[in-house]
């Protein structure tokens, strides 16, 4: 049985692939890296290159990622802090 070989891009790449399948797609070369970057997408590295998997980039873009969590997670405003000062 013949298996596919895995179709292993650049973000350049993958990104190329998508404006050929899509001209209009929304998708860039940043949020691709970004996706790379905090783990979404696996990546192999060939020395300082990383590669991705084009069919795991449109298996994510059609079933999505989780939202993130829309409440800050830093205090705003004013707060006080307990200290005396000498």
């Amino acid at each position: 049985m013949l298996e596919t070989i895995p179709r292993m891009r650049t973000a350049a790449g993958i990104v190329a692939e998508l404006k050929a399948m899509d001209p209009d797609t929304g998708v860039t070369e940043h949020f691709v890296r970004h996706l790379v970057r905090d783990g979404t997408l696996p990546v192999v590295w060939a020395g300082s290159k990383a590669l991705v998997n084009l069919d795991d980039v449109l298996a994510l873009l059609h079933h999505g990622t989780a939202q993130p969590d829309p409440t800050p997670t830093a205090p705003g405003g004013i707060r006080r802090l307990d200290v005396k000062l000498k």
